[in-house]
């Protein structure tokens, strides 16, 4: 598979333009379709075009000159909601957006379809929401008083948090560190303890995605120590965020953050949450649903990390998942996870399948995971012909195999 820095600048250019035609890149750019044309056949273009070609294509002009790679598997209009995104994030943050203060109970029905968005593989639709209403909560925030700055802040830290785990998944990691650190202060600053802790989770789940599972392990285990419920509490809200970092913990550990005994009984103390919850449940409405059935999903990817193989398997033919009950992004997390284990069992065909049904029902988050590759890798018995429709439909480089 060629390098991307060892093709040329315009190559580089016809690969980024994908499917739209010279006119549509020339009209996005505010260039002529000959210096489009002549960036394409490798003419000598000044910085100023280059840097019009870079905004046309939603992309930097690093990209462009193959100083640093795309992002893996990533479409230009997610390129361009995550420049969106970031836009928004940083401005907001600043208080420098022009905008106007909107109203709370509108502002949080914007919060919960960016959530939605998130959960559902609508990244587009995301960058475009969040674009919008992150300046827009950051206004309103900025002129309330009293309880409604409180639900303001509520608003303005749950976008940051939506935020933070969308660039997290799009693999813009600083930004993801920023969004969400920009949330935990306006929830801090609010005194909202159990939404600072929701946010520590999420701050969690990027440093484990970013290969920092001792430092996932320890603000995961530190945030819960801080909204640890008691026994007689029963309140859903606070238990769900508690069970998210509990879990968070475990899912670390067992990946080299602490002890395999470690994760084992981070994972047995978010069993019990679970339990005690009874049902899925997410804090505000907002985030990852948390209960036993996202704690068995969790409780599979331990036994991977952890070698438990016969453990494995016997977890995946005693669940019976509620499909319903999951955000469409944590079951298919939960059948990559399954494929995974069919090819430790060298049971090919069902892996082939598994990961098959997954490139259907979730094609865009399925093209921002690593373990397809690993699964592609494995198929050591399946047509050749069938993995490469398999890799083509998971965004995995075809050089693999």
């Amino acid at each position: 598979m060629t390098q991307w820095a060892a093709h040329s600048t315009g190559t580089r250019i016809k690969l980024l333009r994908g499917d739209m035609t010279q006119e549509q890149l020339a009209d996005s750019s505010g260039l002529s379709v000959a210096t489009v044309r002549k960036g394409e056949q490798n003419g000598n273009l000044g910085v100023a075009s280059l840097l019009r070609l870079a905004s046309g294509l939603s992309t930097d002009i690093s990209v462009i000159l193959g100083q640093q790679a795309p992002r893996r598997a990533m479409e230009r209009d997610e390129r361009a909601a995550l420049r969106d995104m970031s836009a928004a994030v940083h401005d907001s943050a600043l208080g420098i957006a022009d905008v106007e203060p909107g109203a709370v109970p509108e502002l949080r029905a914007a919060a919960r379809r960016a959530d939605a968005a998130f959960w559902t593989g609508g990244y587009t639709d995301l960058g475009a929401v969040l674009g919008l209403l992150l300046p827009q909560a950051r206004a309103t925030y900025d002129h309330a008083d009293g309880a409604e700055k409180e639900k303001a802040a509520g608003v303005l830290a749950d976008a940051y948090l939506t935020a933070g785990m969308a660039a997290n998944l799009l693999g813009a990691r600083d930004l993801g560190y920023s969004a969400i650190t920009y949330g935990h202060q306006v929830a801090v600053g609010a005194g909202d303890v159990l939404r600072a802790a929701h946010l520590m989770a999420a701050h969690s789940w990027v440093c484990l995605r970013d290969g920092h599972t001792a430092k996932a392990v320890r603000l995961a285990s530190m945030a819960a120590a801080q909204v640890e419920p008691r026994m007689s509490d029963t309140e859903p809200d606070q238990l769900s965020v508690y069970g998210q970092l509990v879990m968070n913990a475990a899912v670390a550990a067992s990946r080299g953050g602490a002890s395999p005994d470690a994760a084992r009984e981070y994972l047995s103390q978010a069993h019990a949450v679970a339990a005690r919850l009874g049902r899925e449940h997410a804090r505000g409405g907002h985030g990852q649903p948390y209960g036993p059935v996202y704690a068995t999903t969790q409780a599979l990817s331990v036994a991977i990390a952890l070698g438990e193989t016969g453990k494995a398997v016997r977890l995946i033919n005693s669940a019976h998942l509620d499909a319903h009950a999951l955000p469409l992004s944590t079951h298919a997390r939960w059948k990559l996870d399954v494929a995974l284990i069919r090819t430790e069992t060298k049971e090919w065909e069902p892996a082939a399948a598994e990961l098959s049904e997954v490139c259907e029902m979730a094609p865009r988050w399925v093209r921002h995971q690593a373990l397809p590759g690993v699964i592609v890798e494995r198929l050591t018995d399946v047509s050749v012909t069938k993995v490469r429709k398999l890799a083509e439909a998971a965004g995995v480089p075809i050089g693999l195999r």
